[in-house]
């Protein structure tokens, strides 16, 4: 982890660094900036953020990179160009990247059924071992009763949450008496309880704007990371020009070309062999 601000001196006093925060720990960047982007961007304002921010992060640095050995041509051309902003680009792009790794994602169809494979065995089998304790009156037949109640994948991930709770309250009763580890329960547990996060009941509806806290601030520093950018575009502008920009100073979700997609090297045909010249009168060729 490195954190420092700029001491050293200044050749180019037109040119400030001292105000800058750079770091290469991401979650110190995240801390850092989260008040300042919280305060700058309101959460209703916040643009969401569909790019991959490992390739905004790439582009950034790549930008900045080129950017700053021209610092005194930006602030000749571009005076109230905010330079401390662009230099803390790299740092704010880390934040970001930290941001984005506390958004938990929405499961796939295919995760959630193979978590339901996983789990429905497990929920069959400790429930009918719980009724069978109830016959024995070890434990109370009506919760088993009402655990069994219901259908559907969401009633189900319930059970398993419910489940796990009886075999724990209950557990120097039915010590020894089924066949199930600690940590098998656990894992059931921890199956039901991870469903119940991702299925939503039937008839459930979810706004497509609607975004968890953790999102919003993910969104917060990519809305700030864009607005920054843009003026290191016009940096790039001012330094290489407009037909050279995209070379040193790329779009922020540039993609750089894979080997795959470059153009084929055209290979050419070699010349066919000249023929040969018919013999001369009277001179047979060679058999």
């Amino acid at each position: 982890m490195t954190k420092t601000r700029s001491k050293s001196k200044n050749t180019n006093p037109s040119v400030s660094a001292s105000q800058t925060f750079t770091t290469s720990d991401a979650n110190e960047a995240y801390r850092h900036f989260l008040p300042l982007v919280q305060a700058e961007v309101p959460a209703d304002r916040a643009e969401i953020c569909r790019l991959s921010v490992d390739l905004v992060r790439a582009n950034v640095d790549r930008g900045v990179g080129a950017i700053r050995p021209h610092l005194g041509r930006v602030v000749e051309k571009l005076p109230l160009c905010p330079i401390d902003g662009m230099l803390e680009l790299p740092s704010l792009a880390l934040g970001l990247v930290a941001a984005a790794g506390r958004v938990v994602a929405a499961a796939s169809e295919r995760e959630i059924e193979s978590r339901l494979e996983k789990f429905r065995p497990m929920r069959d089998l400790t429930l009918r071992q719980l009724e069978i304790f109830a016959e024995l009156k070890l434990v109370p037949k009506q919760r088993v009763a009402a655990i069994r109640r219901g259908s559907g994948p969401v009633d189900s991930a319930r059970d398993g949450v419910d489940i796990a709770g009886v075999f724990h309250e209950l557990a120097e009763t039915l010590d020894g008496k089924h066949p199930f580890s600690p940590d098998y329960l656990a894992a059931m547990a921890e199956h039901a309880s991870w469903l119940l996060v991702q299925l939503k009941p039937r008839g459930a509806q979810q706004k497509p704007s609607e975004r968890s806290p953790e999102a919003v601030v993910r969104d917060q520093f990519w809305t700030v990371v864009n607005r920054r950018y843009d003026h290191l575009r016009e940096a790039g502008v001012a330094v290489f020009g407009l037909r050279q920009l995209d070379a040193h100073v790329p779009p922020i979700g540039a993609r750089t070309p894979s080997p795959s997609t470059a153009q084929p090297t055209v290979k050419t045909k070699p010349a066919s062999a000249a023929p040969a010249p018919a013999a001369p009168p009277g001179i047979t060729a060679d058999p």
